[in-house]
């Protein structure tokens, strides 16, 4: 997009900024007067752009500037085809203002509807007071299964070994061209 749009939806105000080929115009979200940031850092959607470290370094710097707050939507990270996984803008934060969202339908099925947000720890007991009375969609019963397959360590290796076997396909098809 090449200007901002701004609009008003459910009575919050929000303004798309424009992209560069390396995250968001830095004009732009400097002159923007939003108090949320919403960014998908890793191939965003549909532009497929990725913020480079110091663009991420600066959304930070934005939020830390006032009473700014960053939502991290990290859908596509963990099957970064770079030997390590790429670091979270909320494992950066000093100021507690980054929320972090992601979901399990890449790494294990899409099948599997499970989202889940890490709160900073300002803003969990809030979040309780104020929607904690909802209850959750997700099955108990694929709850336990979800914690059990992080706690025990299955879940990192499953996504380092899908990784790797990404960057081996990717590999192969450079070597068939």
């Amino acid at each position: 997009m090449s200007k901002s749009h701004e609009v008003a939806c459910c009575g919050a105000r929000y303004e798309m900024l424009p992209l560069g080929s390396d995250g968001i115009e830095s004009a732009a979200l400097w002159a923007s007067d939003a108090d949320v940031l919403h960014i998908s850092p890793y191939r965003s959607f549909p532009s497929g752009i990725t913020a480079t470290a110091s663009k991420r370094h600066e959304y930070l710097r934005w939020a830390s500037s006032g009473e700014r707050y960053i939502v991290e939507d990290d859908f596509v990270s963990e099957f970064s085809v770079s030997k390590k996984p790429e670091e979270t803008l909320f494992s950066h934060t000093v100021c507690e203002n980054v929320i972090y969202m992601n979901t399990f339908s890449r790494t294990i099925s899409p099948a599997l509807r499970v989202g889940y947000m890490v709160l900073p720890k300002r803003l969990a007991e809030i979040f309780e007071q104020k929607l904690g009375f909802y209850s959750c969609t997700v099955p108990t019963f694929e709850q336990l299964l979800l914690a059990r397959l992080i706690s025990s360590g299955d879940f990192e290796r499953h996504v380092n070994r899908t990784r790797r076997k990404k960057r081996r396909e990717l590999s192969h098809s450079f070597e068939e061209k």
